[in-house]
């Protein structure tokens, strides 16, 4: 099979990397705000007074589901695009060669050769992005449901 980034200079990989990060920014952004009006429904079913460790749970399980979730699609995405664009043998070694970047682990025992590393670093530098969003989302989350709990333990007290 031949690889169309065999002719792929710095721009071209510039322009691809940055298409795929701007692509995934909007998935991750996309997935979450898909997910505000399903947070607005759960504490119809959960009542606050009833159970609220459940509560926090639920709110928590769900909004790490969502990341998983965004993150996935995103890995996916590097993981068909490194296959197009590098000698990568197989679609289970680019995935695990995207997770390693997209995680910045990058362990070193794969290495994309120079028509492939550019788009390598955005790949990268994805991830940063994306678990940084994720981390303020989880904060945003928590802002939410632990005062309701910590108000309601002092009325009860």
């Amino acid at each position: 099979m031949e690889h169309w980034c065999l002719s792929m200079g710095a721009v071209q990989q510039i322009l691809l990397g940055t298409g795929m990060l701007a692509v995934s920014a909007l998935v991750h952004v996309g997935v979450i705000a898909l997910s505000v009006p399903y947070f607005r429904k759960l504490p119809h079913f959960l009542p606050l007074e009833h159970w609220p460790r459940l509560r926090i749970a639920t709110f928590l399980s769900f909004s790490v589901f969502v990341l998983v979730f965004a993150h996935t699609v995103q890995v996916w995405t590097w993981s068909v695009t490194f296959l197009e664009i590098t000698d990568l043998p197989d679609l289970a070694t680019s995935f695990y060669f995207a997770t390693v970047t997209y995680t910045t682990l990058g362990y070193g025992d794969i290495v994309p050769g120079p028509d492939a590393r550019i788009v390598a670093t955005f790949c990268a530098i994805t991830g940063l992005l994306t678990f940084g969003i994720s981390t303020a989302f989880l904060i945003g989350v928590l802002s939410k449901v632990l005062p309701d709990i910590f108000d309601d333990n002092s009325r009860n007290n």
